[in-house]
């Protein structure tokens, strides 16, 4: 896939919403984490984000794999061959929740290695806002609860990587 699928998806999302930060990390992840289960070294490239409703209230889902089952998550996930940041967002949204989107705003790639302490893996996230036309969800197969919140729950995975972004969408309703 990289580095010519890499470059482009990367060029394609900053000419589309301009330049945004890229924050790099480094995460330690068990060793049957699902990130080594591919044989390709190449990088992975996963699109989501806050999908609110134009007053304030924002999208989360929990998902059926058992280590994960309490926490919630935004939609999204892992791009195809070939597939744009922005449109790997509105697919990924639409299979897990049924909504479509308007607006989608980059806001920040977080390029991130993980690793297991003896095996590494890189990958990129392209983090949204965007707004859903509809509130009615209609959750997919992988998908146990999708449900509308009006904080950010303490049971947010990387709660902390949304905060910002959370703020934008909070103060934009306000208006």
């Amino acid at each position: 896939m990289c580095p010519g699928e890499c470059k482009d998806r990367m060029g394609d999302a900053f000419a589309k919403f301009g330049r945004v930060p890229i924050l790099r990390r480094t995460r330690v992840v068990p060793a049957n984490d699902p990130t080594f289960r591919s044989r390709s070294r190449a990088p992975f490239w996963a699109s989501g984000g806050l999908i609110h409703d134009g007053h304030g209230q924002i999208v989360l889902v929990r998902t059926g794999r058992p280590s994960t089952s309490s926490l919630w998550f935004t939609p999204g996930g892992l791009l195809e061959r070939g597939e744009t940041t922005d449109g790997g967002l509105l697919r990924e949204v639409r299979e897990e929740v049924g909504l479509d989107l308007i607006d989608p705003i980059l806001t920040r790639i977080i390029h991130e290695t993980l690793t297991d302490g003896e095996r590494a893996r890189h990958g990129y996230f392209a983090q949204f806002i965007a707004r859903a036309p509809s509130k009615e969800l209609r959750p997919g197969h992988e998908v146990i609860e999708a449900r509308w919140f009006d904080v950010l729950p303490d049971g947010l995975a990387f709660r902390e990587d949304y905060a910002e972004d959370y703020s934008r969408v909070r103060k934009a309703a306000s208006f």
